[in-house]
């Protein structure tokens, strides 16, 4: 199949969620989860890859990886920001009890290891010193009523005013019940070296733990973006997933309130670990990490970042669509009988509630006022790797943009109001339609 013409991949072996997210010095900057020894989940480093466009990456060395007792382990998921000129990366640092027999890049179990946090700083974003550049800032959180030892991670920082202020995914249980409740802790710093906990946001309707907490206003509106564990429990798909709400924040106090349900980020459920960043437009955008669970036939990597996606709020809620300046590269059109899966495209439709449409064996169609993709034949038979899926109901609207790379399809419905992105295995190159209203094939 070949790899994604669009869509970032890591230079061979596995990736996963996408750290660091920024513009900085007419660059964007995107570091990511990294096992370089193999297409498996190992000890995490951080990989680096830039653009100028969000479209065609280069790839740079390792930026992260263990080097102090504190992280000897993994330097696992993080941010960055910009100061006095300089990229400070805060992440989370990853130190083993024990490990998994016969395998030193895996703990024994999901308990017998502590996480802290930790920074460095480059002065260019291109050069890290693993050695002599690293700093602990917060030590593993042994209150249990406050949090949790081995999982508090995946800290998210931003400037306020005169100071800084982080958030953090981890979890706790309750005096009265024996399960974890999933929560978000609040730190600030005068430095961004010493930090103090602030406040805290839980929810124990909200998966167990939350991960990769993401915190950002838009529009004048807050948005929380993150991914809990165990919110999906129908034994079809991933466990873990990523959503979204708009909060009530106050920057202050770091008092953060829970005002609307939490919505799934991706209707495909494939999308995970999603991050945000400011683009060089003003342009809140947010990547995040598409879930495979196989190579393609005879390729050396696994797992790919989504498009970017603009987020702004209309009509009180949250919508995800793909930047203007990535829409404008597809400007040739082509008949769908010159369709090949070895190239890119963009497919603008717009359908109706009889309409039907086949992109190689991945269908799409509409059940009660939903679009349903349905991706059996071109995926694997697996337990919890979803293959159907539903967005929610569209009143009667059925307009669809759709992004088409090697082994991944993002479906933007109705201007970005929901987005289904799936990967794929095998496409066909052919497109079938059956009673489709309008229809056009862009490639760049």
């Amino acid at each position: 199949m070949g790899r994604p013409k669009i869509h970032l991949t890591a230079p061979k072996n596995w990736i996963n969620d996408p750290n660091g997210f920024i513009y900085y010095n007419g660059e964007y900057h995107l570091f990511y989860q990294y096992f370089p020894y193999d297409c498996k989940w190992g000890t995490m480093h951080w990989g680096h890859a830039t653009s100028k466009d969000l479209i065609m990456w280069k790839h740079y060395p390792i930026a992260l990886y263990p080097t102090k007792e504190y992280d000897q382990n993994g330097c696992f998921s993080g941010t960055a920001i910009i100061e006095k000129g300089e990229l400070h990366l805060y992440y989370t640092a990853i130190k083993y009890d024990k490990f998994r027999e016969g395998n030193i890049h895996s703990p024994y179990d999901n308990y017998s290891f502590e996480a802290s946090q930790a920074k460095i700083v480059s002065k260019d974003g291109y050069t890290f010193n693993n050695y002599e550049d690293k700093r602990l800032i917060i030590p593993p959180i042994m209150d249990e009523s406050l949090g949790h030892r081995t999982h508090t991670r995946d800290p998210k920082v931003w400037k306020y005013k005169d100071s800084y202020s982080m958030i953090l995914g981890s979890k706790f249980k309750q005096e009265d019940n024996d399960k974890f409740t999933g929560e978000a802790l609040f730190y600030t710093s005068k430095d961004g070296e010493k930090w103090t906990y602030k406040n805290r946001c839980y929810d124990d309707t909200i998966g167990d733990m939350w991960e990769c907490p993401d915190l950002f206003e838009v529009d004048g509106r807050y948005v929380l973006v993150m991914s809990p564990e165990n919110i999906i429990a129908d034994d079809i798909n991933y466990t873990n997933n990523s959503v979204y709400s708009i909060v009530d924040f106050d920057e202050e106090t770091c008092e953060m309130k829970l005002i609307n349900n939490q919505k799934f980020l991706d209707e495909g459920l494939d999308l995970y670990a999603p991050q945000t960043t400011l683009d060089e437009f003003g342009n809140r955008v947010l990547i995040g990490w598409m879930r495979m669970p196989l190579t393609f036939d005879g390729e050396d990597w696994i797992g790919m970042m989504s498009l970017p996606r603009v987020i702004n709020i209309k009509n009180n809620d949250v919508y995800f669509s793909a930047p203007e300046y990535i829409d404008k590269l597809f400007n040739k059109e082509v008949k769908l009988s010159e369709f090949d899966v070895n190239d890119v495209y963009k497919l603008n439709a717009t359908l109706n509630k009889d309409s039907v449409l086949d992109i190689g064996g991945y269908k799409i169609s509409i059940v009660d006022d939903s679009i349903v993709t349905d991706r059996s034949k071109v995926f694997p038979d697996m337990k919890r790797k979803g293959r159907v899926f539903k967005s929610s109901k569209l009143n009667g609207r059925y307009d669809l943009s759709i992004y088409i790379d090697n082994g991944i399809i993002e479906i933007f419905i109705n201007d970005g109001k929901y987005v289904i992105s799936n990967i794929v295995y095998g496409l066909e190159s052919k497109i079938e339609v059956h009673n489709i209203e309008t229809i056009r094939l862009l490639k760049i």
